[in-house]
C-alpha cells in the first residue's frame, strides 16, 4: 500500500542540532594548513635551488683552484728549465771567454825578457774544470828578480791574477810557479810596481 509523501513527513518530530557550528577560526584551519604546505614546498624548492647554485659555485671555485695550481706548477717547471738554460749559457760564456788563445800571453812573456835574461822553461796548462784558471811554470836564467817582476806586470796586463805563487833559485835559475785566474775587471785596478811586488814578497813570512 502506498503512502503519500506528505503523510510520511508528518511522522518527523522536530529535534535540535547534535553539535553547534564550528567557529570561524576552526573553519580557517584547513585553509591555513594547505597554505603552509604550499609555503613549505616553495621554501624547499628555493632552498634546493640555492644549495644547487652553491654546490655549482663551489665546484667552479675548486676547479679554478686546481687549474691555477696546474698553471703555477707549469710556471715553476718552465722557470726551472729557464734557469738551467741561463746557467748553461753563463757557463758557456765563461768557457768561451776563458778559453781565449794563450799565444798572445806567451808572446808578451817572451817579449818581456831583457837583454840579460832568457827563458829556460815555460809551461802554461789550462785547468780542465775551470778554463779561466791557468797553471804557470816559468824558469828564468837571470841575475836579478826585477826581470820576474816585469814579466808578472805583463801577465797582469793581460788581465790575469796570480794565486799561490812560489819563487825559488835552482842551480842559478829563477824558478816561478803560480796559478793564474783570468779576470775581465783586472784592468780597472791599480797595478803594482816591481818595487812594491818585491816589498810585498819580503813582508810575507
Amino acid at each position: 500500500m502506498l503512502i503519500a509523501d506528505t503523510k510520511i513527513d508528518d511522522f518527523k518530530t522536530p529535534r535540535k542540532d547534535i553539535a553547534p557550528p564550528l567557529p570561524m577560526v576552526m573553519r580557517l584551519a584547513p585553509i591555513l594548513f594547505y597554505l603552509s604546505l604550499v609555503f613549505l614546498v616553495v621554501v624547499g624548492s628555493v632552498a634546493s635551488w640555492r644549495a644547487k647554485v652553491s654546490s655549482d659555485q663551489r665546484n667552479a671555485v675548486t676547479a679554478r683552484i686546481e687549474s691555477l695550481k696546474g698553471e703555477i706548477e707549469q710556471a715553476k717547471t718552465e722557470r726551472a728549465a729557464l734557469e738551467k738554460e741561463i746557467v748553461k749559457a753563463t757557463d758557456l760564456e765563461a768557457w768561451v771567454l776563458a778559453s781565449m788563445p794563450l799565444q798572445p800571453l806567451v808572446v808578451e812573456i817572451i817579449n818581456s825578457m831583457g837583454p840579460q835574461s832568457e827563458i829556460v822553461d815555460l809551461t802554461i796548462e789550462r785547468d780542465a774544470e775551470t778554463p779561466s784558471q791557468l797553471r804557470l811554470h816559468l824558469t828564468l836564467n837571470t841575475a836579478s828578480d826585477k826581470q820576474l817582476d816585469e814579466t808578472l806586470a805583463v801577465i797582469q796586463g793581460r788581465q790575469y791574477r796570480e794565486f799561490n805563487p812560489t819563487q825559488t833559485r835552482v842551480q842559478g835559475n829563477l824558478d816561478y810557479k803560480a796559478s793564474l785566474l783570468w779576470d775581465p775587471n783586472a784592468k780597472a785596478e791599480q797595478r803594482q810596481t816591481p818595487e812594491e811586488r818585491v816589498k810585498e814578497r819580503v813582508m810575507v813570512p
